[in-house]
């Protein structure tokens, strides 16, 4: 009986273990992006918004929207910096799934031949 309930045990434990890799590969298909534009506030925007950044961005929606949109926007180091995102006309990001990012309309930027790339997410 011991050792019927022992090898019970076992045999849940070689279950559980083997069930591991899958849940590690749908937490990856839900990796976080730097979703731009979809601003948050202080604590919940994330640290360095680089002028490149910055800049990327304003190249994919064009001078007039930049203006309206991200026109007070800065360079930063970090989060804490950041100011309230789009009603302050302020660029900053959020960590979200990328799924996430396109629904809320945020952009991602790349890095294509050096260069930093904002495209919609």
């Amino acid at each position: 009986m011991k050792k019927d309930k022992l090898l019970v045990a076992a045999i849940a434990g070689i279950a559980l273990g083997a069930s591991a890799p899958g849940a590690a590969r749908a937490d990856e298909a839900k990796a976080d992006v730097k979703c731009y534009g979809v601003n948050g506030c202080g604590v919940h925007a994330k640290c360095s918004v680089a002028a490149d950044d910055l800049e990327a961005i304003k190249a994919l929606v064009g001078p007039k929207e930049w203006k309206a949109k991200y026109g007070k926007s800065e360079a930063h180091s970090c989060g804490a910096h950041a100011k309230c995102g789009a009603s302050s006309s302020i660029l900053n990001w959020v960590p979200t799934s990328a799924e996430q990012c396109k629904t809320d309309g945020g952009f991602v930027i790349a890095t294509e031949n050096g260069k930093k790339v904002a495209k919609k997410a």
